[in-house]
C-alpha cells in the first residue's frame, strides 16, 4: 500500500513544471490529531492532474509562509527568506515524504476551461519541522519548542535606523527630523543602511516616514519627551535601534571618502549589540552620495551576523532587568509581613511570582524589611500569545500581582526606564 501511495504521489509531482507554480491561498484546516494534520486545499489549472498537484503543494506552502487558521494562531512555520530551500522542496518533490497517506480528492470542477480541484492532504508536522531545522531555516517562535533553551532564538528582530544624535544636536525626535531634513547626506545614509538591513533578512520600520508625517505632532515637541535620550529611545519603533553617523573626509589632492559609524542598541535595555565603522574608497569627486553608497556596500556580512548573534543570545537568555522595591515613609507595613489583601507572607508570594514570570525562572532576590532588589531575566517573546513581550508588559503583570497582594490600601508607583524598573509603594 505504501509503495502505491509513493507511486501515486510521484506521478503527481511530475505534472507541473517549476515556472508554472502559482500557489493557491485557498487553504484551511480540516482536522488535527497529534502531529498529523489534514489540510484542505483548492487550486486551479488547465489540466486536472496538475490542479491536484498544485493544491497539494499549496497546502505545504501555506504552512510554510502564510499560515493556516487553527494552526499556531495562524502563524507561518518559517521566518525570513527561504527561496532557495522552497525551490528544492517543491521541485525535488521533497514534500512527498511528509505526507502520511494518499491525498483525498473531494471534487474537481471545470471553471472557464480550468479544473478547480480540492483535496485533503495529510501532513506530519513534527517531521516537517525537523526537516526545516536540519536545513537551518528559521522557525517561527509560534512553532518553536517552548521548553527548549533556544525556543525563541528564531525571533526576527525589527530594526529602525535613525540618525546619530548628541547632546549638542539634542536627542529629541525633532532633532532627528531636523538632521534628516537639513542634511541630504545623512538622510541618504539612513535610507541606504535600512535598505541593506532588509537585504540581510531584517524587518525594518521606516523612521523617516514617521518623522515626516508627524511634523505637526505635539508629541514630538513635548518638553518632557525631548530632554532625555533614554526617553526618546523608548518611544522609537522596533526591537533594535541602529544609529548612523555619516561624514565626508577630504583625502587631499581632490580625493574624498565617506565614513559610516554604525551603533546598534537593543531598544528595551539600551544595551549595545554591535558597533563598527565602514569607509568608502577614495574618489576624485565632488558628488558625496556615490561615496556614501560605496561605504554602505562595504558593510560586511559579519556585522549583520554579529547583530543576529547578539540579539539571539538575548532571546535565549532573556533581558536581564534590575528591579528595586521600596516603601514610602508614610507606609506602616513592610515586606516581612503578610500581604494585607491575600494574607500570604509577601516575600514568599513574590518569589513564587518571579519563578512563574521570569524567563526560565532565572532571577536573584536580596532584601530587607524595607527594601528589595531583584535581578530578573525577562523574555522577549510571549509564547502563549505569540507576540513580542516588552518591559511594559512585564511591569503591567507585576502591577497586577501587587494589586492582588496589597489591595486598595497601598498604591504601587512603577517607573520603567531602560533596563531598570523602580517600584515605590505608597
Amino acid at each position: 500500500m505504501k509503495k502505491l501511495i509513493v507511486m501515486f504521489l510521484a506521478g503527481l509531482a511530475l505534472c507541473i513544471p517549476a515556472a508554472a507554480q502559482n500557489f493557491s491561498d485557498n487553504v484551511s484546516l480540516e482536522s488535527s490529531e497529534g502531529d498529523i494534520v489534514a489540510i484542505k486545499a483548492s487550486a486551479s489549472h488547465a489540466k486536472k492532474k496538475e490542479a491536484e498537484t498544485l493544491a497539494i503543494k499549496s497546502a505545504f506552502n501555506a504552512i510554510f509562509h502564510s499560515g493556516v487558521e487553527g494552526l499556531k494562531n495562524g502563524q507561518p512555520m518559517i521566518v525570513g527568506d527561504s527561496k532557495s530551500y522552497d525551490y528544492r522542496f517543491f521541485n525535488e518533490n521533497r514534500y512527498i515524504q511528509y505526507m502520511t497517506q494518499e491525498p483525498k480528492k473531494l471534487n474537481s470542477d471545470k471553471i472557464k476551461g480550468n479544473s478547480l480541484t480540492t483535496v485533503v492532504v495529510y501532513i506530519n508536522l513534527k517531521s516537517l519541522k525537523a526537516e526545516l531545522q536540519r536545513n537551518k531555516l528559521t522557525i517561527s517562535p509560534a512553532w518553536a519548542d517552548a521548553k527548549a533553551v533556544s525556543a525563541t532564538a528564531s525571533l526576527n528582530p525589527t530594526i529602525v535606523v535613525a540618525p546619530y544624535t548628541t547632546a549638542e544636536t539634542g536627542y529629541s525626535f525633532e532633532s532627528m527630523r531636523s538632521i534628516l531634513e537639513k542634511d541630504p547626506i545623512q538622510r541618504y545614509a539612513v535610507d541606504r543602511v535600512a535598505e541593506e538591513f532588509q537585504k540581510h533578512g531584517f524587518k525594518t520600520r521606516d523612521l523617516v516616514s514617521q518623522l515626516q508625517n508627524a511634523k505637526t505632532s505635539a508629541f514630538l515637541r513635548e518638553g518632557t519627551q525631548t530632554d532625555d535620550e533614554s526617553m526618546v529611545v523608548s518611544q522609537l519603533p522596533g526591537d533594535i535601534i541602529v544609529y548612523v553617523d555619516c561624514f565626508i573626509n577630504s583625502l587631499g589632492d581632490g580625493k574624498s571618502a565617506a565614513t559610516l559609524n554604525i551603533h546598534a542598541l537593543e531598544k528595551q535595555t539600551n544595551g549595545r549589540l554591535a558597533t563598527k565603522a565602514f569607509g568608502s574608497s577614495g574618489f576624485y569627486t565632488n558628488e558625496h552620495m556615490p561615496l556614501v553608497n560605496n561605504a554602505v556596500e562595504s558593510i560586511t556580512a559579519d556585522f549583520f551576523s554579529q547583530l543576529h548573534d547578539s540579539f539571539d543570545e538575548m532571546v535565549r537568555k532573556g533581558r536581564e532587568v534590575s528591579m528595586e522595591l521600596s516603601l514610602a515613609e508614610s507606609v506602616d507595613w513592610d515586606f516581612d509581613c503578610d500581604a494585607p489583601a491575600s494574607g500570604e507572607f509577601f516575600k514568599d508570594a513574590l518569589e513564587e511570582w518571579l519563578r512563574e514570570n521570569s524567563f526560565q525562572s532565572v532571577y536573584n532576590l536580596n532584601s530587607s524589611d524595607k527594601y528589595i532588589v531583584i535581578s530578573v531575566n525577562v523574555p522577549l517573546w510571549d509564547m502563549e500569545k505569540n507576540r513580542s513581550f516588552t518591559l511594559t508588559n512585564f511591569s503591567s503583570n507585576f502591577r497586577k500581582f501587587l494589586k492582588s497582594q496589597l489591595g486598595d490600601e497601598y498604591k504601587p508607583k512603577i517607573t520603567t526606564m531602560g533596563q531598570k524598573i523602580d517600584v515605590k509603594i505608597e
